[in-house]
């Protein structure tokens, strides 16, 4: 019997066992937990808003829209799914695509934490060709309200092996890369990654103390606390795999997704209706 990501992980816990690839600290089994994103004297843990076993394209929560690509996303089959198999998520590249563009986006959104914990297994294939640019962006959090302003997640470098950064859109910065400072875990075509990505608003608007974390495979590849937030923003309002490649690719190639994890804290993780997400771009 499968149970759901959150029920899964909640009755391993509570055996206090190891049960299909996952321990009881509810962390996939051969991969570090990322630590230091919610740990420490009088903090509190982050709990789980949402977990998309990426059994279907769409969910009460989650949305799917087609852009540039000229076929739909799809889930398939792939037995070496690390944490949820067999079911994934397929994003298909086609030649067709307008340049500097996602083939589509799936989106989640948001209550408004200022504080968020991103987790998800990703697979590019091996026919994977990148652009001067870089392999892709992946995943993005739009501050609200309405979206002013943007963050996401990339996978730099015009030839393999990547690494993956992170990107600010909003102002005192524009934009600004944010690299490896840590380590920098080599990204390669035709297996699975782990990425955890952590956001800390700031704690007052002139407080410069906004966090930016990221891991792969549990290892913490880069580590900022002097990030500045959207003046007049508050939290973040929704979360998606908007995947945009700089250049179309000569052949159909693919991004796989699998089971991803969004957690908030406390006061803003709510097991009740969906909340509003927007189709930004």
């Amino acid at each position: 019997m499968r149970f759901p990501g959150l029920l899964f992980r909640a009755l391993a816990t509570l055996a206090g066992v190891a049960v299909a690839g996952v321990a009881c600290d509810g962390q996939p089994l051969g991969h570090a937990a990322p630590s230091g994103s919610d740990t420490g004297p009088g903090r509190q843990q982050l709990v789980v808003f949402n977990e998309q076993p990426w059994n279907a394209l769409t969910t009460m929560r989650w949305s799917y829209l087609r852009r540039t690509g000229s076929k739909d996303a799809d889930i398939v089959v792939d037995p070496t799914a690390p944490l949820s198999p067999p079911h994934v998520l397929r994003i298909i590249f086609t030649p067709d695509m307008t340049r500097d563009t996602d083939p589509g986006v799936h989106w989640i959104g948001l209550p408004g934490p200022r504080e968020v914990r991103a987790s998800w297994w990703v697979k590019v294939s091996a026919n994977w060709i990148a652009s001067p640019a870089g392999a892709a962006k992946m995943t993005f959090l739009h501050a609200q309200p309405d979206g002013q302003g943007q963050v996401y997640t990339a996978l730099a470098g015009s030839s393999a092996p990547h690494s993956v950064i992170v990107n600010t859109e909003w102002a005192p910065y524009t934009q600004r890369i944010w690299e490896p400072n840590v380590a920098k875990s080599p990204i390669g075509y035709g297996r699975w990654y782990r990425i955890d990505w952590y956001a800390k608003w700031e704690s007052n608007p002139s407080a410069v103390d906004g966090i930016l974390r990221w891991w792969v495979d549990g290892v913490l590849n880069g580590e900022y606390s002097d990030v500045r937030f959207p003046a007049g923003g508050d939290g973040f309002q929704q979360f998606e795999f908007a995947p945009t490649v700089q250049q179309p690719p000569p052949a159909e190639q693919h991004m796989y997704i699998d089971h991803t994890s969004i957690e908030t804290r406390p006061s803003t993780a709510s097991s009740g209706p969906a909340v509003p997400a927007r189709n930004f771009r």
